[in-house]
């Protein structure tokens, strides 16, 4: 690392307040444009001089610079006032000009030889345009891309070699690379680079590489695709992540190809005064090497540097600020041999690199070799860090979990090789367990520099030697009786970080460093707390509240919620317009295997809370699924396909981090299905659209007001939000109720905005129901406390964060309402447990359980855990439970190793059941009862295994947990022996779980002979009973009435009674015993019946029948009558006999039959 000295500067004095945007080399010097939107040509040999030649108004409002021609005096300029000028600085005179299509303003400029010119235009009417013309015609473009980028387009380059390819940038965050000989833009359009990031700075460094700065610094290196067919796989990017954390600044300026095929990073720090040039070496990877860095001394004092550039002729470096001054400073001795690994010092003498230095000598650091003593190490440890941090850039922590079909089958394969896990001494490193570990060189002289400095009391050294102890960082061997041993030495000093620490080891014993001991868990957190550690001071009122280590104190952990809900509603507020937005990281690991006892036997899955998809849903559908048929609709032109991808990028989700650049995108679609470019309704017959893309107007509104994937701007936020006000979104109208509330881009107006938050609320969107609540309670008077206090409570119904801070405030104070310590307690917990960027660590768990390091999981999850995170307590008992399943195989019959020692402690799972027991898991609590009843982690204890049981099973019913009762009761374990008692539990666990069929009726069916047997002997358990409810006798006028008023009269009663116990009985549904088989004996009896008395009516009707026929044939047979009547009779039988077994309509029997005579 060298510095260099400013040897001349040019400074605009006239007017005042100029300030410089670009730098320019060209043939005779070099190209300025400023604030004063004057272009001026200055000489490197005299910068304090005059310039050259100045040209005044050469743009109104001038935003870019570019040389037409690096060997030649032409430059181009473009301003906002959407002309492109080609000017000659030698005369002065402008030689061409053109315009973009409706004036938008331009942002960037290219040019390639011989006479290509392309510019990048701002977004206007919803269109950013990239614009290519030929300067020997100008006038109308020859190409225009006007689809390809949704923002603004902020950099423009042609490829060096290719002049056909041409490179763009925008706010979108997309790079994209365009065949400029094709027009058809689709076509033209050879690679998208989806960078993530608004587009500061783009360039090709080489005919393949590209680089990508956004304008958070996050700092990306991309392949060309050089083979443009489909199903060619785009190589991975080269991503380094944000410059100021890797490099040490506070902005980047640009990133510059120098001519021997490297590239030079500008980086600047204005709190520190300085500027430094480091360089980006080629190879594969590309690499930055900031120990050969160039400082540029002063820089620009504190301000900002907005441009530099190299004048290679002149040896130089040129750079310019918003001070209206360039710096002109001599680079003839920054030449570095390419195989050097060090520095160059001013006089031109090479030295080595810091990275190359050996470390400082062993002695201790008390005296140095003049004898002064040294007052710290801090430079020990700065030189520890530039170790550790280039280990970490040359060895990058691998996953542990193989990626891609080819690693996933050499990881099974090696896997089914019989495996013999033997640990041996190491020759050299660090002892841990009684074995050697070998730590690597640069990182043990970075321990030994820190050690060093540790031994003066540097408290850095002392942290960081605690870190790498606990985590393992930096490839260093865990040692958790060393890391407790140098938190404990900082905790000493007064540092919070280590005072938490030491509480979080004293709670959980982790590693075996100390014994557990929740006494002095409290008091260090305690310490911390008051040292302002918020994540201690969470944890010292999750103590309180649920008393650990002390009695239970709801002042106490009211006092220490209420400092962590407000920390947190600080943070939430302090966020863009409408509070702070993240994708919870918060969820249960169980829950990814249907639960703790997995699908269908866990309450969390089972039940009323299992998934019941019919075969057309999408309950069980994946999420790339999901997203692969929303496309495919949207594709086809489904407008509410396009929406719903809209919405879920912009929220994201678990496995779908938030891509605000896709989601304007696809909102952008739907608003251009409904509006036109100048904003008038396009008559559409699709229903529905209107509604629809309303909402699309309110998210863009939202995303221009907030600044999420776009540049704020408070313009096109209100215009957005006015289209969706005009639907009746309420996002919209929410979103403008916003803005006049703050007086965002539009006069202020109380008024206005309560009237609109009023229009929103009613369509019962939670943050205006906050907003108007909020507006209400300013007011005072007890009506509109009331009024206030319902529309938290509406909001809250959607788990909005501030609703839950204000009932807290309003409950704590008894403002509105009864004062309640308990449920303001409960409130303040949510509002703290809900700001999870701040406070919880389960983004970092998350990460390490999905690359496969369990024990860093661990550690994270139990930071949430101690911290009073429910679902933090689930996994870190889930990850220790060693009973996930009833059936094990050997080890070496196994795909994976041994469980890992750090992963066995029982004891500790058992406590964490018990904590997420208490928050309300059930399967947390059927599993401490799992745990008392095997002894695990504790000694067996039946009657506490009951007590988690029943308790699992009153109110929530766990099947499970029924069922754990009726084997209990079958067996006589902790329970008395009762076959009948133990048949009401597994029938009940039935009714409640429907998938314990099978194990339920085979246990009957053991149950019943076991009974049956019983019953035989004379035995003393008590059998299974029938017991027969009293049945109401029904008269037949009331049973035929019920019957034709319900169709199910036996069911009825049974439906309105939701309680079939006793008052006093324990075991909610616990006598259901035999209930539904009771109806069905009883139907089944009460139908044959019916069925008998059918058919003994039928006999006697054709027994009736018979014997009138019997009585005519008697009466024609008699002697006394003569031929005609007895012809009549003859005929009056055969009627008879033809009329069937019922008399026919018309009949004079068919009457005294229909009323019920049976005779004379």
């Amino acid at each position: 690392m060298y510095t260099l000295d400013a040897v001349d500067s040019f400074h605009i004095s006239d007017p005042a307040n100029t300030y410089i945007y670009d730098i320019v080399p060209i043939a005779d010097g070099f190209a300025t444009i400023s604030s004063d939107d004057c272009l001026r040509l200055l000489n490197p040999l005299a910068l304090n001089g005059q310039p050259i030649n100045s040209i005044r108004r050469v743009n109104t409002d001038v935003t870019c610079l570019k040389a037409l021609d690096v060997g030649g005096t032409v430059v181009v300029t473009a301003g906002r006032d959407g002309r492109v000028c080609l000017v000659d600085l030698r005369t002065g005179a402008k030689v061409g000009e053109v315009r973009s299509d409706q004036n938008a303003p331009v942002l960037s400029l290219a040019c390639s030889a011989p006479n290509a010119l392309a510019a990048g235009t701002e977004l206007t009417n919803h269109q950013a345009a990239v614009l290519l013309w030929d300067t020997r015609q100008l006038g109308q473009p020859m190409v225009q891309y006007i689809e390809s980028h949704s923002d603004d387009v902020t950099e423009l380059h042609f490829h060096p070699t290719g002049t056909s390819i041409l490179l763009s940038g925008s706010t979108d965050g997309l790079v994209n690379i365009y065949n400029t000989t094709i027009t058809d833009e689709e076509e033209a359009l050879h690679q998208t680079i989806n960078h993530g990031h608004s587009i500061h700075h783009a360039n090709f460094l080489n005919e393949v590489d590209i680089f990508a700065l956004s304008h958070d610094e996050q700092f990306s290196m991309y392949k060309v695709v050089t083979n443009p067919e489909e199903g060619v796989e785009e190589p991975p990017p080269v991503v380094f992540g944000d410059m100021r954390e890797l490099l040490g600044g506070e902005y980047v300026c640009n990133v510059l190809g120098r001519p021997d095929g490297s590239a030079v990073l500008g980086i600047g720090s204005h709190s520190r005064e300085s500027f430094d040039l480091i360089q980006l070496r080629t190879g594969s990877p590309w690499a930055f090497v900031p120990e050969e860095k160039v400082t540029l001394t002063g820089a620009h004092g504190s301000e900002i540097v907005r441009s530099f550039c190299f004048l290679d002729s002149h040896k130089t470096v040129l750079t310019a600020d918003s001070t209206c001054r360039e710096v002109f400073v001599a680079i003839g001795f920054a030449q570095v041999p390419e195989d050097s690994k060090g520095t160059t010092s001013a006089d031109g003498s090479p030295q080595p690199s810091v990275a190359a230095q050996s470390s400082t000598p062993q002695k201790p650091l008390h005296d140095t070799e003049s004898g002064h003593r040294r007052i710290d190490g801090s430079e020990q440890v700065q030189k520890a860090l530039v170790f550790l941090r280039r280990y970490e850039r040359l060895h990058p922590k691998p996953s542990r979990k193989p990626s891609g079909i080819i690693s996933q089958i050499g990881y099974y394969a090696l896997a089914l090789i019989p495996k013999l896990y033997i640990q041996g001494p190491g020759s050299d490193g660090s002892s841990v367990a009684g074995y050697q570990v070998k730590v690597p060189k640069m990182v043990g002289d970075a321990v030994q520099l820190l050690e060093e400095a540790a031994q003066v009391n540097n408290s850095d050294a002392m942290y960081l030697l605690a870190q790498m102890n606990f985590y393992g960082n930096f490839s260093h061997p865990k040692n958790y009786p060393e890391a407790f041993r140098r938190y404990y030495q900082l905790a000493g000093f007064g540092n919070s970080s280590a005072q938490h620490m030491v509480g979080f080891m004293y709670a959980t014993g982790i590693g075996g460093a100390v014994e557990r001991d929740q006494a002095k868990a409290l008091l260090y957190h305690t310490f911390a707390a008051k040292g302002g550690h918020t994540k201690s001071e969470m944890t010292v009122a999750f103590r309180h509240h649920s008393g650990i280590g002390t009695p239970r104190n709801c002042d106490v952990a009211i006092k220490h919620y209420k400092n962590v809900a407000d920390k947190a509603i600080e943070w939430y507020r302090s966020g863009p317009p409408g509070g702070m937005s993240w994708v919870p990281d918060s969820y249960r690991l169980a829950d990814d295997d249907g639960g703790v006892y997995g699908e269908g036997a866990s309450f969390s899955s089972a039940g009323s809370n299992a998934n019941k998809a019919s075969p057309s849903s999408d309950a069980h559908a994946a999420l790339d699924d999901v997203l692969e048929y929303l496309d495919l609709m949207s594709r086809k032109g489904d407008f509410k396909a396009t929406f719903s991808l809209g919405r879920i990028h912009y929220d994201g989700q678990r496995g779908l981090p938030r891509n605000l650049k896709s989601a304007k995108w696809y909102f952008m679609r739907v608003a251009k299905l409904y509006w036109s470019r100048d904003g008038r309704v396009i008559d559409t017959d699709k229903q529905g659209l209107e509604k629809i893309a309303s909402k699309a107007a309110g998210y863009l509104g939202r995303m221009f007001l907030r600044g999420e994937g776009v540049e704020q701007n408070y313009e096109k936020a209100n215009v957005w939000f006015q289209r969706g006000i005009k639907s009746g979104d309420a996002g919209s109208q929410y979103g403008s109720g916003v803005m006049y509330l703050d007086g965002l881009g539009v006069p202020k107006n109380t008024v206005k905005a309560q009237q609109l938050f009023k229009a929103s609320a009613d369509q019962d969107y939670a943050p205006a129901q906050v907003a108007l609540g909020a507006l209400y309670l300013d007011q005072g008077t007890p009506t509109d406390t009331q009024v206030a206090n319902r529309y938290f409570e509406l909001a809250a119904r959607y788990g909005n964060i501030e609703s839950y801070y204000y009932l807290a405030e309003l409950i704590s104070q008894g403002v509105g309402r009864d004062r309640s310590c308990g449920l303001a307690t409960a409130y303040y917990k949510i509002v703290a447990e809900k700001a999870e960027p701040l406070l919880s660590s389960f983004a970092e768990a998350n990460r390490a359980y999905e690359d496969g390091d369990y024990e860093l999981a661990l550690l994270d999850y139990m930071f949430a855990a101690e911290q009073g995170y429910e679902r933090g307590q689930a996994n870190v008992a889930y990850l220790l439970d060693q009973q996930k399943s009833k059936w094990t195989l050997p080890s070496w019959l196994t795909l994976s190793g041994p469980r890992p020692s750090f992963l066995q402690n029982g004891a500790l799972a058992l406590i964490y059941w018990t904590r997420s027991a208490k928050q309300t898991n059930i399967d947390s609590m059927v599993k401490m009862g799992d745990y008392y009843l095997h002894g695990i982690g504790t000694n067996p204890d039946m009657e506490k295994a009951a007590t988690c049981y029943t308790a699992a099973s009153e109110f929530h019913q766990s099947a499970q947990a029924l069922y754990n009762l009726g084997w209990m009761h079958e067996n006589g374990v902790g329970l008395d022996q009762d076959f009948h008692l133990a048949k009401r539990y597994y029938d009940h666990a039935l009714e409640t779980n429907d998938e314990a069929y099978l194990p339920v009726t085979l246990s009957l069916f053991k149950l019943r002979l076991r009974s049956a047997w019983n019953t035989f002997t004379n035995g003393r358990i008590n059998s299974i009973q029938d017991e027969p409810s009293p049945k109401k006798q029904w008269s037949l006028s009331e049973w035929i009435s019920n019957f034709l008023q319900d169709d199910h009269p036996y069911y009825g009663d049974a439906y309105d009674d939701d309680n079939f116990l006793p008052e006093n009985d324990h075991m909610p549904g616990g006598d259901s015993d035999g209930f539904y088989d009771d109806i069905i004996d009883d139907g089944i009896l009460e139908s044959l019946i019916i069925i008998g008395l059918a058919a003994a009516l039928v006999f006697l009707i054709y027994y009736r029948q018979q014997h009138q026929l019997a009585h005519r044939r008697d009466q024609a047979a008699a002697p006394a009558q003569g031929a005609q009547p007895a012809a009549q009779g003859q005929e009056q039988q055969n009627q008879q006999e033809e009329r069937g077994l019922f008399p026919q309509p018309g009949d004079p029997e068919f009457v005294q039959w229909a009323a019920g005579g049976v005779g004379h």
